[in-house]
């Protein structure tokens, strides 16, 4: 389905927090939720309080061109952290080979002319430190590159915005009040679509799936061989 590649048929933040049922949730400030990968949070320009308002969101960060905000606050978190650390782990991995040279080059620079990088790109001296922060700017590196795929996603297919502006237009949203942290977004007319939603800590984000959920099937266990009657002894 076009809908479902705003989350890259890819890539809710662990756990989550059930506000009261009775009430909208309340979008959080900006100070209250960290950066992502270098992007701000904006809750007045993009917020997600309900499922509804999420995907306004997403429809008007994509008409901005705004992917790496999409992509860093809009997009289920769980999702795209697990997608960035499977692109930037490992030394083979093309991200973390940039960034250590990257790293290595800023280090040099700052032991000949200490003056020369700013505090907060100084690179650390502990290895330790020095591979933490490895690991953080390949997370980076492949954040870049993952929003480049979200664009192209939408430059291929510009059937999933109309799409996309149809469900915000037509959907069958939830209830504001209602209780639960997991949405299913239909469309009327049309039944083999749906969007997918998540709350975590107050805040709606595009789920990465196309489908209920299922459970998976019960083990189906073997029948127990049948025993044989023991011999009658004279």
């Amino acid at each position: 389905m076009r809908a479902a590649v705003v989350a890259l048929g890819l890539a809710a933040a662990g756990l989550v927090a059930s506000p009261p049922a009775a009430a909208q949730q309340k979008n959080p400030e900006p100070d209250e939720v960290p950066p992502r990968y270098g992007q701000q949070f904006k809750p007045k320009v993009y917020p997600q309080g309900t499922a509804k308002e999420a995907l306004a969101s997403v429809v008007a960060a994509v008409e901005k061109g705004d992917y790496a905000y999409l992509a860093a606050h809009l997009l289920d978190p769980a999702f795209v952290d697990t997608r960035l650390d499977a692109m930037a782990g490992g030394p083979g991995s093309p991200y973390r080979k940039a960034a250590e040279a990257e790293l290595l080059r800023l280090r040099d620079v700052q032991r000949k002319n200490p003056d020369a990088v700013p505090l907060p790109r100084r690179v650390p001296e502990d290895p330790k430190q020095f591979d933490d922060r490895l690991t953080a700017d390949a997370k980076q590196f492949a954040f870049t590159q993952l929003t480049r795929v979200v664009q192209d996603k939408f430059a291929d297919d510009p059937e999933t915005m109309k799409d996309l502006r149809k469900f915000a237009r037509a959907g069958a949203f939830p209830d504001p009040g209602a209780p639960g942290d997991a949405a299913k977004v239909e469309l009327a007319d049309v039944k083999d679509r749906a969007l997918f939603f998540k709350r975590a800590a107050g805040r709606w984000y595009v789920e990465n799936k196309q489908a209920d959920e299922k459970a998976p099937a019960a083990e189906k266990k073997e029948p127990e061989p049948k025993k044989e009657p023991e011999p009658k002894q004279n």
